[in-house]
C-alpha cells in the first residue's frame, strides 16, 4: 500500500504543506538587520522580535475558526483563497515601510496559515484512509521539515544581502495556486467504512481529540528548545559559533523528515501506541543527553533525538485526532490541533526560560527528561484506549 507520490493531487498536498513551517522561521535570519534598519523607531527592539511569534499568536486564534469554514463553505477555496492572500502578505514585508505594518502583515500571514494547515489537514482526512492517512501525515511531516531547511538556508544567503530580501520567499506560494485549482476537489464522500462515518450527535470522536490536542500542546512545548533555547546554551558551554548551532538545528529537522518518511511503516508494524512511546522515549533520551553535552558532538546527539520524536509524534497524533470525527466536522477539529501545535510554540519559549533561569540548563533538562517519560506513558496509554474504541465503533457500524 503506497502513496503515488506523482499523483498531483497527493504532490499538491505536500508542497502546499511545506508554507506552513516558512510562516515563523524563514525571516529570522533577517532579524538583526531589521533590527537595524528600524533603530530609530520607539521600541523597535521588542517590535522586531514579536515579528516572529506574531503569525502563530493569529494562527491559535483563528485555527478552529477557520476549521469551521472549511466545513461550511469547503476546503478547496479556502486553500485558493489562503495561498493567495499568504504569497501577498508575506512579501508585504519587502516593501512596507513602517515597522507597525510589517507586524499587520504578519499577522495576515498566519491567518492565512491557519486557513491552508486546517483544509489540508481535513482534505488528508477526506482523501485517505487507513495505513495510506498514517503514510500520507508521515510524508507531510517530512516535507514540511524538508522544506524549513530549504527555506532557512535561502534566507540566511538572502539575509545577508538585505533584510527586506528574506520577505520574498513567501512569495513562492503563488506557484502552487494553479496545482491546487487543477488538482485538488472537495469531496465528502472518499473516506473508505473504516473511517466511521458518524452522526453528529455521537460524541466519541470529541475526548480523543482534546487528548491528541493536549498531548501534541505538551510535545511542543519539549521540542521548541530546538529553535528556542539550543543556541544560548551552546554558548553557555562555550560553541559560540553561530553556524554550529543552525546545524544543530538542522539535525534535529533533518532526523525529522527521515522518521517522517518511516511513520507509516513504523505504525503498521507497533500500532501507533507503540510509536508514541518510542517517540517520546527518544526525546526523553535526548534530553539526557543535552543534560550531560559537554561538546558539539553531544549537542549534535540530543538534537537528533529530538528530531526523532517529532518526526513520529507529530503525525502520529495528528492521525489519531483525526481519526473518529465525521467528515462534516474535520476542519473544526484540524482547526483545534493546529491551534495546539501553535499555542505550543508560543508558550515554549516563555516556560522554557522560566525554568532554565530557576535551575540552569542541566537540571532543565533532566526534569524535560522526566516530563516526556511521564508523556510517553500518558500518550501510549490515550492511543491504547483509543484503539479499543476504534475497534468497538467499527464492530457497531
Amino acid at each position: 500500500m503506497k502513496i503515488n507520490l506523482l499523483e498531483s493531487r497527493a504532490l499538491c498536498l505536500l508542497l502546499i504543506s511545506t508554507l506552513t513551517v516558512m510562516s515563523n522561521a524563514t525571516i529570522a535570519p533577517a532579524l538583526p538587520g531589521l533590527a537595524n534598519e528600524f533603530s530609530g523607531t520607539p521600541s523597535a527592539d521588542f517590535l522586531v522580535k514579536m515579528l516572529l511569534p506574531i503569525p502563530a499568536l493569529f494562527v491559535v486564534i483563528f485555527a478552529p475558526i477557520l476549521g469551521w469554514t472549511a466545513d461550511k463553505f469547503g476546503r478547496r477555496n479556502q486553500v485558493l483563497i489562503a495561498t493567495i492572500v499568504f504569497a501577498i502578505a508575506g512579501a508585504a514585508g519587502a516593501q512596507l515601510q513602517g515597522l507597525e505594518a510589517i507586524i499587520i502583515s504578519r499577522a495576515i500571514l498566519g491567518i492565512c496559515v491557519a486557513g491552508i494547515m486546517t483544509a489540508i489537514t481535513a482534505l488528508i482526512t477526506d482523501y485517505y484512509s487507513g495505513q495510506k492517512r498514517s503514510q500520507f501525515m508521515g510524508l507531510q511531516q517530512a516535507f514540511s521539515n524538508i522544506g524549513g531547511i530549504l527555506f532557512i538556508v535561502t534566507a540566511g544567503y538572502l539575509a545577508g544581502i538585505s533584510a527586506r530580501l528574506p520577505f520574498y520567499i513567501y512569495a513562492i506560494a503563488i506557484l502552487l495556486v494553479p496545482l491546487v485549482f487543477l488538482s485538488i476537489r472537495d469531496s465528502k464522500q472518499t473516506t473508505q467504512p473504516s473511517d466511521n462515518q458518524q452522526d453528529d450527535t455521537n460524541t466519541n470522536w470529541k475526548l480523543p481529540l482534546i487528548g491528541c490536542s493536549i498531548l501534541i500542546f505538551c510535545h511542543l512545548i519539549v521540542f521548541y528548545i530546538l529553535p528556542t533555547q539550543i543556541p544560548f546554551f551552546m554558548a553557555d558551554i562555550g560553541i559560540t559559533d553561530p553556524s554550529k548551532s543552525g546545524l544543530a538545528i538542522g539535525m534535529g529537522t533533518l532526523i525529522a523528515a527521515i522518521t517522517g518518511v518511516f511513520f507509516g511503516k513504523l505504525v503498521a508494524k507497533i500500532q501507533s501506541y507503540g510509536v508514541a512511546l518510542i517517540g517520546f522515549i527518544s526525546m526523553s533520551l535526548g534530553m539526557l543527553v543535552l543534560s550531560q553535552a559537554t561538546s558539539f558532538s553531544l549537542v549534535i546527539l540530543g538534537c537528533g533525538l529530538m528530531g526523532a520524536c517529532m518526526g513520529l509524534v507529530m503525525p502520529n497524533f495528528m492521525v489519531k485526532g483525526m481519526e473518529l470525527v465525521p467528515s462534516n466536522k474535520r476542519g473544526l477539529a484540524s482547526g483545534v490541533l493546529t491551534s495546539s501545535i501553535f499555542i505550543g510554540q508560543f508558550v515554549s519559549p516563555f516556560a522554557t526560560s522560566a525554568l532554565i533561569a530557576q535551575l540552569g540548563y542541566s537540571d532543565f533538562y533532566l526534569l524535560a527528561g522526566v516530563f516526556t517519560l511521564v508523556l510517553a506513558i500518558a500518550g501510549a496509554a490515550t492511543l491504547k484506549k483509543q484503539s479499543t474504541l476504534t475497534t468497538n465503533v467499527n464492530k457497531g457500524n
